[in-house]
């Protein structure tokens, strides 16, 4: 009998539209011999399924269920694709735990961690993780710019502590452009994080693993054409070369794969994550891990499960199993 799984997409950040993207390919892919596919939008409180032919069906919030033709249907497992809140944040998942419905990908505990970049950078370097200097603000606290220029240096980023692909982050060349890079960053978030910048070129390593074995799925380089690999860079092929593999010395490729499961690992992830990094000839620093990376066709990720010959409707199979499984 198949079961019904849910590709949930959407959410409530400036990655609504990529997430819309992410979660139509995933749901796709699925493998429609073993599973009934049923592709939930959330937007705010406004969630619906939408079926095949457009039309739109309540889900009921009090057991996350739709009725279809008089028939209600329930999910036998989630597979999240929104990126940001509520999805990559743990409120998603925490929700799914309250009602025992297994999920493939992190839990809430450590999504929740990893979407706080000022939390997981804390947490990640209690393991002697290598990282840029970076101070912390709440909304409201008091601001000296050159208190956070003597800490930080300049050019520096600033960047809403919970947000991804980029929204919402300024690169700063000088002191009069910081209050209006924090203003920026608060518009997202009610706390940011101020990090110094590093000089060198940027990788991304996948991550993932199947039945207990973590490995990692290649390391790309990311050459932005922008001032950095912002939304737009992100999303547009003109305005960024992502190199699979990319063209690293043996040595700092078998430290990032080695970091990047060790990273995995120690935060106690699930499914496919990716993380994010610069080196140069001092050495390879994290900048950030994305538990629900991007999974349209032209993402980082999708490239990386074809430049290994992995077959990803396998892959997202044995996440969904592997989810039911251990519930």
């Amino acid at each position: 009998m198949k079961k019904n799984i849910a590709v949930i997409a959407g959410g409530n950040s400036g990655e609504h539209d990529i997430s819309m993207r992410s979660g139509r390919n995933i749901a796709d892919t699925l493998d429609r011999s073993n599973y009934e596919v049923y592709f939930i939008h959330l937007k705010g409180l406004d969630w619906k399924y939408i079926a095949s032919d457009g039309t739109l069906y309540d889900v009921d919030k009090n057991d996350f269920s739709v009725v279809v033709n008089h028939k209600r249907i329930r999910f036998d497992c989630a597979f999240i694709a929104i990126h940001g809140n509520p999805g990559e944040d743990g409120k998603l998942q925490g929700y799914l735990d309250m009602l025992g419905i297994p999920y493939a990908g992190c839990s809430a505990a450590v999504s929740a961690l990893t979407f706080n970049k000022n939390l997981c950078n804390k947490f990640l370097s209690a393991y002697g993780v290598p990282m840029t200097t970076s101070l912390h603000l709440f909304q409201g606290d008091a601001v000296n710019t050159g208190d956070i220029i003597r800490k930080v240096g300049l050019p520096c980023f600033v960047k809403p502590c919970c947000s991804g692909s980029s929204v919402g982050v300024s690169k700063v060349l000088s002191e009069k452009e910081i209050l209006t890079a924090i203003k920026n960053a608060f518009q997202h978030d009610t706390e940011l994080i101020i990090e110094s910048f590093i000089q060198g070129r940027e990788i991304t390593c996948g991550v993932m693993s199947i039945k207990g074995k973590v490995e990692e799925l290649a390391i790309t380089e990311i050459i932005s054409k922008k001032a950095f690999f912002d939304l737009e860079a992100k999303y547009d092929p003109n305005l960024a070369d992502e190199i699979t593999p990319a063209q690293i010395d043996k040595n700092v490729q078998t430290q990032c794969e080695l970091m990047s499961k060790n990273i995995y690992q120690w935060l106690g992830c699930k499914g496919i994550v990716r993380v994010d990094y610069i080196f140069n000839e001092k050495g390879i620093y994290f900048i950030e891990i994305n538990t629900i990376p991007g999974q349209t066709n032209e993402s980082i990720v999708p490239k990386q499960v074809r430049y290994k010959n992995l077959d990803f409707t396998a892959l997202c199979s044995a996440f969904i199993e592997e989810a039911m499984h251990h519930l």
